[in-house]
C-alpha cells in the first residue's frame, strides 16, 4: 500500500467542537416562518435580490435572507418582512461567505 501524506488543514478551517443547531432548532422549521417565507417569495416574485435573476428549480434554492442579522434569541418569523430578502443559493452563499 502506498504512503501518502496527510492532507494540511488550518486550524480557522476547522470546525467547533459545538454544532451549530439545526434550522428547525432555529425556529425555521414552524408553521408561522414558513408563512412568513412563503410571503416573502411571493413579495419579490421569485426574483434574487441580488443578482435580479429568476430563481429557477427546486423550493431548496429558494432562500430568504435577514438583511439585518437576525439576534439568536429572537424567534425566525418575528423579523418584520421589509427586513428579509429573497437570495437564490448562489448569492445566498457568497454573502454568508463575506459576512455582511
Amino acid at each position: 500500500m502506498p504512503w501518502r501524506q496527510k492532507t494540511f488543514k488550518p486550524a480557522w478551517l476547522k470546525r467547533p467542537a459545538e454544532a451549530r443547531p439545526s434550522s428547525h432548532e432555529r425556529g425555521y422549521g414552524s408553521a408561522a416562518w414558513q408563512r412568513v417565507r412563503k410571503a416573502v417569495i411571493a413579495r419579490d416574485g421569485g426574483i434574487c435580490q441580488m443578482c435580479f435573476e429568476l430563481v429557477a428549480g427546486s423550493d431548496r434554492d429558494l432562500h430568504i435572507d435577514h438583511i439585518v442579522e437576525k439576534q439568536t434569541s429572537e424567534a425566525a418569523e418575528a423579523t418584520p418582512l421589509d427586513g428579509l430578502q429573497l437570495l437564490c443559493r448562489r448569492c445566498h452563499s457568497i454573502k454568508t461567505k463575506r459576512g455582511y
